[in-house]
């Protein structure tokens, strides 16, 4: 009974919750040093698929069964010296179900960023690492987070080519155990992002990120059947600058179900996402 009640508790995280997108947030250009930056990001979506591993294919989840999500992903960074970031983020969200709903803190991050090359004439690479602390709860109707203690890395690539921007990013995630001892499957993430420059004020995407998460496994080292995920998502955009050092982005997300499997997941997701450099 304690088996399937781990596995059961396994699914249940790996089908509702995904950390991957904020470890390679934003260019591999740095911010000058001494400046700080503030970044707000707002999402909205409906939990309405979920996959059948039997016969393959994503199914709609029945009305009741459905989960509402409203995030807000806070992120506050400062440049102590040249090339070099440091940020904390605190990511909050509201979840809603049929009659049940929470509202609270996700899992807080501690991040660094550090940018080993580029400059107006050179393309930029920059290294980043992170820290996710297991802070949000897990006395609530549904839960937010995995409330694991996971560690990330990844690598951030851009190029200017005249009036196109070219951004290739990569991570991976160290998910950690649940007190269920339950080790949540590790992360990989790949995105490309193409923007086309039509001003200084205006700028078009449309970025393409492809997440892979390894099976769970239970609390003597096993495989956890059918607890993979694959996602390839399809986000179109644009980043508006109406002042110095502000940026509004505006963003559609949609999920490529041809090659995503495992779990749950949105059919669309609407986003919002703006920051400031001080």
């Amino acid at each position: 009974m304690k088996r399937i009640n781990c596995v059961i508790f396994a699914i249940f995280i790996v089908a509702d919750i995904s950390h991957t997108g904020p470890l390679i947030w934003r260019s591999a250009q740095t911010i000058p040093a001494g400046k700080a930056i503030i970044q707000m990001n707002l999402g909205y979506n409906t939990i309405d698929r979920s996959y059948n591993w039997t016969d393959k294919e994503w199914t709609d989840i029945a009305d009741a069964s459905q989960t509402d999500v409203i995030g807000a992903h806070f992120m506050l960074g400062y440049a102590p010296i040249k090339r070099w970031e440091a940020m904390v983020h605190i990511p909050l969200m509201y979840k809603s179900r049929d009659t049940l709903s929470t509202f609270g803190w996700q899992d807080v991050w501690v991040k660094t960023r550090y940018n080993f090359i580029g400059s107006k004439k050179k393309a930029y690479l920059t290294g980043v690492a992170a820290v996710r602390i297991p802070t949000s709860s897990d006395d609530v109707d549904i839960l937010l987070d995995d409330q694991t203690l996971d560690i990330g890395v990844g690598a951030i690539y851009f190029q200017e080519f005249s009036n196109i921007l070219m951004h290739l990013r990569a991570g991976y995630w160290y998910n950690g155990k649940t007190d269920a001892d339950i080790d949540i499957g590790d992360d990989v993430e790949l995105l490309f992002k193409p923007e086309y420059v039509f001003n200084k004020k205006l700028k078009v995407f449309l970025s393409f990120e492809h997440v892979e998460t390894f099976e769970n496994k239970d609390d003597t080292g096993n495989e956890i059947e059918n607890t993979q995920k694959r996602r390839l998502t399809l986000t179109p955009g644009l980043v508006y600058s109406p002042l110095p050092g502000l940026k509004i982005r505006p963003k559609f997300l949609y999920p490529i179900e041809a090659v995503s499997k495992g779990g749950s997941n949105f059919s669309w997701k609407i986003g919002l996402d703006m920051w400031y450099v001080l």
